[in-house]
């Protein structure tokens, strides 16, 4: 299929709009002008460019532009030109797009007021003086209407821009907070589980202290790293930051729960292949969801699922045999960040105690069947 492309391609300068309303200035004015000089009606010519000519700087001038038209098409059906409207309705349609709605509507206010005044000094009859009216005012009303309208649109579309831009602010923090914290927030649950195991087994068994203080000098560094690495692939494309968490990183996961008392039984569905952008989501799901357990259920044994279901869905599931809902488990931003992830991927979520003991976290998510 050919792609059209349109009449103007780039967007028309201030400067070009000037030159427009230039050129149709001097049409006006010369059309005007010369009918006036067909019917022998000479008088009428230098006002007919006092009317016309001034429509050439009506966007820089559109209130002084308007009020010498207005006057100048006041007192035009005195001389016998009677057709005046046009030109002032031109730059009505000015004033009613480039200036507040208050003064583009006393502009119309008296334009129809002044117009009706004229014709009505000047018309043979009331008749004739209605009917002449009756039309100028559907010419100025129509061209006031279209200026406002344009205006309300173009304000509308500028205010459409700016929310873009906040909305897109706001999803970039968020992002970028949910990301801080899923890192931070894993890595400092198992330092501060082996530095209250080291602290307390300090005096009595050395050995384990200096093993638990080991643990947490890995796990630091390994977090600075993940920061070190996360704020630089935050400047570049997100799908680069995918590529370096997936499936293949869980038994990570796996092992750094360990070195904090908790059992984990990791499982992931042989032979599954998925996106990086879903397999960083699991990544997080699991990650998270190993760090509330560390935090709240204590000595305990886990179990990781990644598989799928009805070839359309991709499961994963995190149960503990722990303490289930402990006290401050729903109040962090672990669990929004979680729901968060799986809602913007079209998935659903669900957190909660189990009927017999224990938390679950389960997150269905939208899969192909990728292999």
């Amino acid at each position: 299929m050919v792609e059209r492309r349109p009449l103007i391609v780039r967007r028309l300068r201030p400067g070009h709009w000037v030159a427009v309303d230039a050129v149709a200035a001097v049409v006006l004015a010369t059309a005007f002008g010369a009918a006036a000089w067909l019917q022998a009606q000479h008088a009428t010519i230098p006002l007919i460019a006092v009317a016309c000519l001034p429509l050439a700087v009506r966007r820089l001038w559109p209130v002084p532009v308007f009020l010498v038209v207005l006057a100048a098409t006041t007192v035009a059906p005195l001389t016998g030109w009677a057709e005046a409207y046009p030109a002032l309705a031109v730059a009505l349609h000015a004033v009613a797009l480039l200036e507040p709605r208050r003064l583009a509507a006393l502009a119309l206010s008296a334009a129809l007021t002044l117009t009706a005044a004229g014709q009505a000094v000047a018309s043979a009859s009331w008749g004739s003086a209605l009917s002449a009216c009756g039309f100028a005012w559907l010419v100025l009303g129509l061209a006031w209407t279209v200026g406002v309208a344009v205006r309300e649109q173009r304000a509308h579309a500028a205010r459409a821009v700016v929310q873009s831009a906040q909305a897109a602010a706001t999803a970039e923090r968020v992002r970028m907070a949910r990301e801080v914290h899923d890192i931070v927030a894993h890595s400092m649950s198992l330092i501060s589980m082996r530095a209250g195991i080291a602290n307390h087994v300090a005096d009595t068994h050395p050995a384990e202290a200096r093993e638990a203080l080991a643990l947490i000098e890995d796990t630091s560094r390994n977090a600075q790293a993940d920061l070190r690495r996360l704020l630089g692939l935050l400047r570049d494309d997100p799908a680069d930051r995918e590529t370096s968490y997936g499936l293949a990183a869980l038994p990570g996961l796996v092992a750094g729960a360990a070195s904090a008392e908790v059992d984990v039984d990791l499982y992931v569905e042989p032979g599954l292949t998925i996106t990086d952008g879903l397999a960083f989501v699991v990544y997080r799901l699991v990650q998270e969801s190993l760090t509330n357990v560390v935090k709240h259920a204590g000595p305990a044994r886990c179990r990781v699922a990644v598989s799928t279901y009805s070839g359309r869905e991709l499961v994963v599931e995190v149960i503990d045999n722990g303490r289930g809902e402990a006290p401050g488990w729903s109040d962090g931003h672990g669990l929004a960040g979680m729901r968060e992830r799986v809602t913007m991927n079209g998935g659903t979520f669900s957190a909660g105690p189990e009927p017999g003991g224990g938390f679950a976290v389960r997150a269905r998510l939208p899969w192909k069947g990728e292999r």
